[in-house]
């Protein structure tokens, strides 16, 4: 179901748990506190189309995107600029995050802050929720989906769950037949065993996410979404909001970019 890359991204980050450890050891749990709403409640409230803007160094395929990233600039100038929430990378081997780079968005803006990673331990929770983020990435295809969202939950953590192909929407169905409820669904575009992007997946997924769950479940299409016409492109298949990187970092002019996504300018 994953590609070789994911694997072993996967595997480096259960290695480097130790570090983790040592960084939830080391904070001062009554430094921060969560942004307010969380990003189902930003999305479900918000009038015009709802990003969701990533700060993201880098990538196992685009390699560097942005070098010497001034993240409490960054953050405040994405804020400033209309998105509903901002993600954060914390994986520091493949896309050269951190949670350093989480405490200054979470520290210095007011609006929901997810924290991207690689979840394969439950001290990474703990330290999301010290840090003050409203928000998790949890990736079915790697993991056991019914623990760890009960891990976030535990937490005081909205997950984000991603998925990639529309099987995995049984393993959603489960948590609902178990009592759950879960607020918010990522389709991700990129398929993970060739590593492609295919904005047709949110095409495809979104209208049977909306038909089996509701309406009230907000649905984030993540990945490849470049331009406002791609946006524009995706909008009737019922994506509530977009989680938008890659386009963002690498343009000369973040707040521009947005304002051009938003459909602004």
């Amino acid at each position: 179901m994953i590609s070789d890359k994911i694997k072993e991204i996967v595997e480096q980050r259960k290695k480097s748990i130790g570090k983790d450890i040592e960084y939830l050891n080391n904070i001062d749990g009554n430094s921060i506190s969560k942004n307010g709403r969380t990003l189902s409640e930003s999305i479900k409230n918000n009038q015009g189309i709802s990003i969701i803007s990533e700060i993201k160094p880098s990538s196992p395929t685009l390699g560097n995107i942005r070098t010497q990233i001034d993240v409490k600039h960054v953050a405040i100038e994405m804020e400033s600029s209309g998105v509903i929430g901002l993600s954060i990378l914390t994986e520091t081997s493949y896309f050269n995050g951190s949670y350093d780079n989480l405490k200054l968005a979470v520290s210095n803006t007011q609006i929901p802050c997810l924290m991207k990673d690689f979840v394969v331990d439950p001290v990474q929770y703990q330290i999301a929720a010290m840090i003050g983020a409203t928000n998790i990435l949890i990736i079915n295809s790697i993991c056991d989906l019914e623990k760890e969202y009960q891990l976030a939950m535990e937490n005081g953590l909205e997950p984000l769950i991603e998925i990639h192909d529309i099987d995995e929407m049984r393993d959603i169905r489960h948590l609902f037949d178990i009592g759950y409820v879960p607020k918010l669904i990522g389709v991700n575009n990129r398929n993970l065993k060739i590593m492609n992007i295919d904005l047709n997946t949110s095409k495809q997924i979104i209208p049977e996410l909306k038909q089996d769950f509701g309406e009230e479940i907000q649905v984030i299409s993540e990945s490849g979404v470049n331009t406002f016409e791609d946006i524009e492109y995706l909008q009737p298949s019922g994506a509530d909001a977009f989680l938008i990187g890659s386009s963002i970092m690498q343009s000369d002019s973040i707040r521009e970019k947005i304002l051009e996504l938003r459909g602004i300018n």
